[in-house]
């Protein structure tokens, strides 16, 4: 594979929900990957189930490196930047089961309503940056239709990916900014620093590391 740098825009045709302040490009990228080599089995697992033991012990073959260049053992993979307002919507989320005859409880119990609100951001375009194979990412790509959480009521939709090589390299840093988590021990300096993931899965504890902060100012060793 020839690796390369590149930009990747995803155009939206719905706003995007987010649980987190970001969303990691080389995360998205390996969900697929993993979507793809485990097929029907993906969708019976528990969530936070620990990658070595879907390799060990399913049947399944092994899922292989994505298509990034790595630095250490980081993935040269922005975070996403999203420049817009946030703003938070408010719904009610109810079963759409039949209901029994007589009266139920609505407030508690089986049938319980839940009042739920979501942060989302309504902009035109989501973007990312990475070095890495632009023909095998636009196949992975093209299996992503929608970014961000609440996916199933409408948020996050695609309407194109687009992927264009550039002349410079802002996976990792860009103009002295991180542009994903990096590990302090990977700085000679940084302005802000905090305990995230800085790898994937992003779910696990054992990837967690003080870290400089994307998008604040720091140098690499």
């Amino acid at each position: 594979m020839s690796y390369v740098p590149l930009k990747i825009t995803f155009r939206m045709e719905t706003p995007v929900a987010l649980g987190f302040p970001w969303i990691s490009f080389d995360g998205l990228v390996l969900h697929v990957l993993l979507r793809e080599s485990l097929g029907e089995k993906y969708y019976y697992l528990p969530t936070k189930t620990p990658i070595e033991y879907i390799i060990k012990k399913l049947d399944v073959p092994m899922i292989h490196d994505p298509p990034l260049k790595k630095w250490r053992d980081l993935y040269v993979a922005s975070v996403s930047i999203i420049n817009g307002q946030p703003f938070v919507f408010h719904y009610f989320k109810r079963g759409d089961f039949r209901f029994p005859s007589g009266k139920i409880r609505r407030g508690s119990g089986f049938f319980k309503d839940f009042y739920l609100k979501i942060t989302y951001v309504p902009v035109r375009e989501v973007v990312f940056y990475a070095t890495g194979d632009p023909r095998e990412l636009a196949r992975i790509l093209g299996k992503v239709k929608a970014l961000g959480k609440d996916r199933n009521i409408g948020f996050g939709f695609i309407k194109e990916a687009r992927i264009e090589e550039v002349d410079y390299e802002a996976g990792l840093v860009w103009n002295n900014k991180c542009m994903r988590p990096i590990p302090v021990e990977y700085l000679k300096e940084y302005e802000d620093a905090a305990y995230l993931a800085y790898r994937p899965p992003y779910w696990d504890k054992r990837n967690i590391k003080l870290c400089g902060v994307p998008f604040t100012k720091c140098v690499l060793k």
